[in-house]
């Protein structure tokens, strides 16, 4: 199926008489550096027009150290779901092969999900979110050299190899580390206009991926490769 068919329809509008929107980031020790802060650099950029919330949400309090030894200071518990989100993002790295196996943890990352408006995820950031059951059935993508773990995590989601980034109802998946800044940009876009995105991606000097199925790093890993 083409990543760019969503069975579950199109992305959610912004609900009316919403002015702000609360983006709450999960981070965690050995989180990817640019899996979160690619597309914070865009959901923050002053011309995207819109009033973006962004909230770092984790464990605890203690500071989390990425896997390129940045560290990150959430000031918000997974644990307190009174905390609603309007756009929940999940990111990868090596830290969340432990995390999938918290389980008081994930229970309240399903019920963020569970709040959200949109969910959004990078990379093995999709396992976490296929582990909750919310997306069996649904198309997701995540990075093409782990591909094999998101998929154990998710037997009955319908997993797209060759994607930058797939939606598919209120959630978004994108593929390995950079190509979250491509999925949030196509986030952008539908909440404004390409026009706006376009002009985010120029601000910041990247070329924009903006077609979801021309993905190319697919063949570069051999369990995604055509043929």
């Amino acid at each position: 199926m083409s990543p760019t068919a969503a069975p579950h329809g199109p992305l959610p509008k912004i609900p009316q008489g919403l002015k702000k929107i609360r983006l709450g980031a999960l981070v965690f020790d050995e989180v990817d550096l640019l899996d979160v802060m690619g597309p914070m650099r865009i959901f923050g950029e002053e011309a995207n027009t819109l009033d973006i919330e962004i909230c770092f949400v984790s464990t605890s309090f203690e500071p989390v150290r990425t896997s390129q030894q940045v560290t990150i200071t959430p000031k918000y518990l997974v644990s307190d779901t009174t905390q609603k989100y309007d756009l929940f993002f999940i990111p990868g790295g090596r830290g969340n092969l432990d995390y999938v196996n918290n389980d008081e943890a994930m229970a309240y990352v399903k019920t963020h999900i569970e709040q959200s408006t949109w969910t959004m995820t990078v990379c093995t950031g999709a396992g976490l979110l296929a582990k909750t059951g919310l997306i069996d059935g649904y198309n997701v993508t995540t990075n093409k050299q782990m591909f094999e773990w998101p998929m154990s995590q998710g037997p009955n989601v319908n997993w797209i190899k060759r994607a930058r980034w797939v939606q598919d109802g209120k959630y978004v998946t994108a593929s390995g580390v950079s190509a979250g800044i491509d999925a949030a940009l196509f986030i952008i876009s539908e909440f404004t206009s390409v026009e706006v995105a376009d002009a985010v991606a120029t601000h910041i000097e990247y070329t924009w991926h903006r077609v979801a199925s021309e993905d190319p790093f697919a063949d570069t890993h051999p369990f995604t490769r055509s043929g």
